[in-house]
């Protein structure tokens, strides 16, 4: 009878469709109900640091490459990437460092032997417009300026 009341375990997917709603309510909200925004930020805080872990593994276990090509697949396909570039100015610190981090990770992710992050960025060359332009914000311009280096390694978008 132990543990019969737990919650299962959040799937990659999950947690980049919950990251993906928690990063629509940052963009949108204003400054009402502060309690409740503040709750939804630490909330999204955490799903960031736990795409970190999932992609790059913690101290006790390896990241696990069907996990990895899960999460990969579905920030591609729900346009997370563009919600996490707009939002990182809304993100506090240690969440745009995890943040910036996931980006340079999901850069690298090969899923089925390719690489969905570069056919992803070849249909949306406008996000180079907007990180380029956070180059103009000093306390945005490290996070922005590691997750430009990371997307013009792929030769589509560099050219």
């Amino acid at each position: 009878m132990k543990g019969l009341f737990k919650s299962k375990p959040r799937t990659p997917v999950d947690i980049v469709r919950q990251t993906r709603d928690l990063l629509i309510y940052a963009d949108r909200s204003s400054d009402s109900r502060e309690a409740k925004r503040e709750e939804k930020m630490a909330e999204l805080f955490k799903n960031i640091r736990e795409l970190k872990c999932i992609l790059y593994g913690n101290s006790e276990s390896e990241p696990v490459s069907e996990a990895c090509a899960q999460l990969t697949h579905e920030f591609f396909r729900e346009n997370t990437l563009r919600l996490l570039i707009t939002c990182l100015p809304k993100l506090n610190l240690e969440a745009r460092k995890d943040a910036t981090q996931v980006v340079a990770n999901l850069q690298r992710q090969q899923v089925n032997s390719r690489l969905i992050a570069s056919d992803y960025l070849e249909t949306n060359l406008d996000l180079m417009d907007i990180l380029v332009a956070g180059y103009e914000n000093t306390d945005m311009a490290l996070h922005y300026g590691a997750m430009l280096r990371e997307c013009i390694r792929h030769q589509t978008v560099a050219r």
